[in-house]
């Protein structure tokens, strides 16, 4: 890594692991008072009005739609429903952060060259991911796992088709559309505590996980590129289990630590390749 790649995973990736590895136990502690889709709405809410007062404007097309529905709607709502499902959501960040491993997949697939090392990795990947989900199924961790495939292919479609947009503008517009379709999708479980704690912890999190989060990781892929953006994500599952130790002692078993392992050896081959 050149310095002044180090200097930009810095700037970039370092943010991204310490604020989307909060956002997991955090995203546990609101689940006790908001159910899983109005945490969605409200992270994109925050995130709407944030970026729109910040860029003045929004980026308006079919192509910054379609990439607010995979990388806004169809992310957080299974990132959501898998730790609101999960006892452990440091297991669920493993799971969404097999996206690297489907990204070289989906890339595979338009074409791209991969070497063997990749081709490696993601068998090692798939036999870890599959040996996590063994050991202890729910409906967390498969939720999680969608949310990994679906935001590889909101990585790719944002990579290809709209690397010179204006990103906080970009990410005004993404919130904006996503808001109504989560709205008409809130009244799948719903439930709501309306007092303080709740109210802060869910303002917290959009703070934290929306605003924070999806601006560096944005700057991250377009500075970065896709692939060296994705192996810096590696970083998240690590703090994720970590805080979640902090919030609520939860240890994963010996043989999901195995699993877990041997799922981002299979990414970081399939990354370094």
């Amino acid at each position: 890594m050149s310095s002044s790649t180090g200097s930009l995973f810095l700037k970039w990736m370092i943010p991204v692991a310490i604020v989307w590895g909060l956002s997991y136990p955090l995203t546990k502690l609101v689940s006790e008072y908001a159910s899983p889709m109005i945490i969605s709405v409200v992270r994109v809410s925050i995130g709407f009005i944030f970026f729109y007062i910040l860029g003045r404007g929004l980026s308006v097309g079919i192509k910054q739609f379609i990439n607010g529905l995979l990388n806004f709607v169809g992310l957080l709502t299974f990132l959501n429903l898998g730790v609101y499902f999960s006892s452990n959501p440091g297991l669920v960040a493993i799971m969404i952060y097999t996206q690297p491993l489907f990204i070289l997949v989906i890339e595979l697939i338009l074409g791209t060259k991969i070497k063997m090392k990749g081709i490696i990795g993601i068998i090692i990947g798939v036999i870890g991911i599959t040996a996590s989900a063994f050991i202890s199924f729910n409906l967390g961790l498969l939720f999680g796992l969608i949310g990994g495939i679906i935001w590889a292919l909101g990585t790719v479609y944002y990579r290809r088709n709209l690397l010179k947009e204006d990103l906080v503008k970009l990410n005004a517009f993404m919130a904006l559309v996503s808001i109504p379709i989560l709205l008409a999708i809130t009244p799948i479980d719903f439930s709501f505590a309306f007092n303080l704690t709740g109210i802060g912890l869910l303002i917290t999190l959009g703070l934290i996980a929306q605003v924070g989060g999806f601006f560096f990781w944005f700057n991250a892929v377009k500075y970065l590129g896709s692939v060296k953006a994705s192996t810096g994500s590696l970083l998240v599952p690590v703090t994720a289990y970590i805080l979640s130790y902090v919030f609520f002692k939860t240890i994963p078993t010996f043989l999901e630590i195995i699993g877990s392992a041997i799922t981002l050896i299979g990414v970081y081959l399939t990354m370094t390749s």
